[in-house]
């Protein structure tokens, strides 16, 4: 086992002590009588380490890398095989951004409320029913005293297309609800 002060431990692995000191104040030193265990702080370190920030890690393992290259060292540089905590982040990370993207595509009218959009399908669904049953009574007196096979064509396209007006009427309002 090795043990350094915090400055040459600072110095062992290429960061500030200023970096040292919030690892220390985080927990993620292994300290024995005031001196830092060189090993099995790398590896708290490395197991304890923030996914969000792994470019930066990135960045200060290859500077160090480069630093104990030219001083004609062996790299000592200890990547972390991963743990609980780094998964648990990830995780919510990526949570996170899937709840960013949901909420900006609904926001832009490409996603759609579950619950709205099944109450305007069950009022477009009910408009249909009622009006088509209502056809016959409708209709029926009035083509019954028609003989031109034109005029009720025309009749019963008239009834058909004010169906379906109010029928996109009422899905057109499930899309201005949502852009709202």
């Amino acid at each position: 086992m090795t043990f350094m002060s915090q400055t040459a431990f600072a110095d062992h692995i290429g960061a500030n002590r200023s970096y040292v000191t919030q690892l220390k104040n985080a927990d993620r030193l292994v300290m024995e009588d005031g001196k830092v265990n060189v090993e099995a702080s790398i590896q708290r370190i490395a197991e304890t380490k923030d996914p969000s920030k792994e470019g930066v890690t990135k960045r200060h393992e290859q500077e160090r890398e480069r630093k104990e290259q030219d001083a004609g060292k062996e790299s000592s540089a200890v990547s972390g095989s991963g743990s609980r905590y780094q998964s648990a982040k990830a995780r919510r990370e990526e949570a996170n951004a899937e709840l960013t993207e949901i909420d900006l595509k609904t926001r832009r009218g490409q996603l759609l409320v579950a619950d709205e959009a099944k109450a305007c399908v069950a009022d477009g669904d009910t408009i249909i029913r009622n009006r088509l049953e209502s056809l016959p009574d409708i209709l029926a007196p009035q083509l019954a005293a028609e003989t031109d096979e034109q005029k009720i064509r025309s009749m019963l396209m008239d009834h058909i297309e004010s169906l379906l007006g109010d029928l996109s009427r009422s899905f057109l309002h499930l899309s201005k609800v949502e852009k709202t």
